[in-house]
């Protein structure tokens, strides 16, 4: 029998993040900044990242209760300071970031029992 709770990794991230555009969303205050105060350019961006979503568990085995992603970012190299569940979607804008600022982003991959895969690759944006 598959046991789940000693496999946290099998949701395969062949999950490949593609930024697809960016830009100044009516640039002026960071507002929140989804954890970010604004940057030293000043005004705020977006970044829409898409992805394809796994299919088979690292096993080789079908995956059948994926549940949803969540998008990691940070102003360093694999240090992700911000998170967002953005659900079961292959696309998603996260708007509000500092202008003048390099981000860092990666994905996970969750199941229906709340069980998260590693990162995705790493892709890196200068706002």
């Amino acid at each position: 029998m598959f046991n789940k709770t000693n496999s946290l990794r099998y949701l395969s991230i062949s999950i490949v993040l593609l930024m697809v555009a960016w830009g100044c969303q009516a640039c002026g205050n960071a507002g929140d900044g989804g954890g970010f105060n604004g940057g030293p350019g000043g005004g705020t961006g977006a970044v829409v990242l898409s992805w394809s979503p796994p299919t088979t568990n690292t096993d080789g085995t079908p995956l059948t209760d994926l549940a949803g992603f969540k998008i990691y970012y940070g102003t360093s190299p694999g240090n992700y300071t911000s998170s967002i569940n953005v659900g079961n979607v292959t696309s998603y804008t996260v708007t509000d970031l500092p202008m003048g600022v390099t981000l860092y982003f990666a994905l996970t991959a969750y199941d229906s029992f709340g069980y998260e895969s590693v990162h995705s690759g790493e892709v890196v944006k200068t706002l």
